[in-house]
């Protein structure tokens, strides 16, 4: 009987990990649809250090691929872990993160995000030195850190704040409610100039990984706007 009951519970795990499986990636196919991208069945895992966060890196990789305004562009979803050879991903939870690739290599590196993620999720916040642009109304809403302070400073044009101000506003087209407290800010996300590319990073559960695509559609013209910032002609 006791092979009878370990049996049933093997059959029904695998059930289990067999329906998680199929909804997920139900949940693939319907944001490519959203976003006009295309799935990716060979993405491998890759370390990637972040030298802007206190975690020690993170693991990422790519779900979908495709072109989004004149862009080669990309999704990833991300893990990240608190030091290296840690098997705990942290949060227990995955990000997923849309990229614009560059056409030429960045003129300055910078991070947006939400005021108040650094109290609700500190070891994802930036920890580079923080830029304030002096427009009050941006700077209570949004942090600004830059390894080029400077540059960054010059780089956040009105038009920009604007636009940041905007996406924050309207939490990303999404409602808060839906969300615990204290990941509201990691779910609006956060937006990244890198030296070859621009991203949106939201935290988003796999199952709902459509209410994510709906925030990367919002988010688009301001990686659209960020990317041409980064690289003017």
């Amino acid at each position: 009987m006791k092979g009878i009951g370990w049996l049933t519970l093997l059959l029904g795990s695998a059930g289990a990990l067999l329906w998680l499986w199929q909804r997920n990636t139900g949940e693939e196919r319907r944001i490519a649809e959203m976003l006009g991208l295309s799935p990716m069945r060979d993405g491998a895992w890759e370390d990637v250090d972040e030298p802007a966060r206190a975690v020690a890196l993170r693991k990422q990789r790519p779900i979908l691929r495709g072109s989004l305004h004149g862009y080669a562009a990309s999704v990833w979803q991300h893990a990240y872990y608190l030091q290296q050879g840690d098997s705990r991903p942290y949060l227990r939870a995955p990000f997923y993160a849309l990229a614009l690739e560059l056409p030429a290599p960045a003129s300055v590196r910078l991070t947006i995000e939400p005021t108040g993620l650094q109290e609700d999720v500190p070891l994802l916040a930036s920890r580079w030195p923080e830029v304030l642009t002096g427009d009050l109304a941006f700077d209570a809403e949004a942090r600004v850190t830059s390894p080029q302070p400077i540059e960054a400073g010059a780089y956040l044009s009105s038009e920009l704040r604007s636009a940041v101000l905007d996406f924050f506003a309207r939490f990303a087209c999404d409602n808060p409610t839906d969300h615990r407290p204290d990941l509201r800010r990691a779910v609006l996300g956060w937006f990244e100039v890198e030296p070859s590319r621009v991203t949106y990073t939201t935290f988003c559960l796999p199952e709902k990984l459509s209410a994510g695509a709906g925030r990367m559609q919002c988010a688009l013209p301001l990686l659209d706007a960020l990317a041409q910032a980064a690289t003017p002609m």
